[in-house]
């Protein structure tokens, strides 16, 4: 299995399981831009029931993937952590997640709050506009760094090609 293909499956089991079948198909068409990238964000004529609720048929993961573009800065820089610190934001985005913590932020240390900061803001705006309530939009974010943080390596080249996007 390709990168993308992988980790487009990865982070849409740990965000929207709905749509994990199209996540790979999603993620190849958002890659490669143009007409093709601009069709994932129309509205689908019938309202469908997905994970989050009635979305009116609009699909999330090519949110997710937008937000991953727009915030690639961020999340690279947080990937590009040393290996003991990574372990430690990780960790730290567990807990918060599990216990519903909503202040992610502010209880970890500085040099890394402000690029999470950076993540969860700019992220939040992208999924927003897919119409997800903001709760769900911070439970979405958590997930998709969670997930991105378990393999920085491969999580760097994919978060690359996603931001390079046309």
């Amino acid at each position: 299995m390709d990168i993308l293909t992988d980790l487009s499956i990865k982070i849409a089991e740990a965000t929207v399981p709905d749509e994990t079948d199209l996540a790979p198909l999603m993620t190849d068409a958002f890659v490669r831009g143009g007409e093709e990238k601009e069709a994932l964000f129309d509205k689908h004529e019938s309202a469908e029931l997905g994970a989050f609720g009635l979305l009116e048929g609009t699909l999330i993961f090519p949110w997710i993937l937008k937000g991953i573009a727009i915030a690639s800065p961020f999340i690279l820089k947080i990937l590009k952590v040393d290996g003991d610190d990574l372990s430690v934001i990780n960790n730290f985005l567990s807990i918060c997640e599990k216990l519903k913590i909503k202040e992610k932020t502010s209880k970890i240390p500085e040099k890394y709050s402000l690029p999470l900061t950076n993540i969860f803001e700019t992220f939040t705006l992208e999924l927003k506009a897919s119409g997800l309530p903001d709760e769900q939009c911070e439970k979405v974010i958590s997930n998709v760094v969670i997930t991105l943080l378990k393999d920085p390596s491969v999580s760097i080249l994919f978060v690359e090609k996603v931001a390079g996007s046309k």
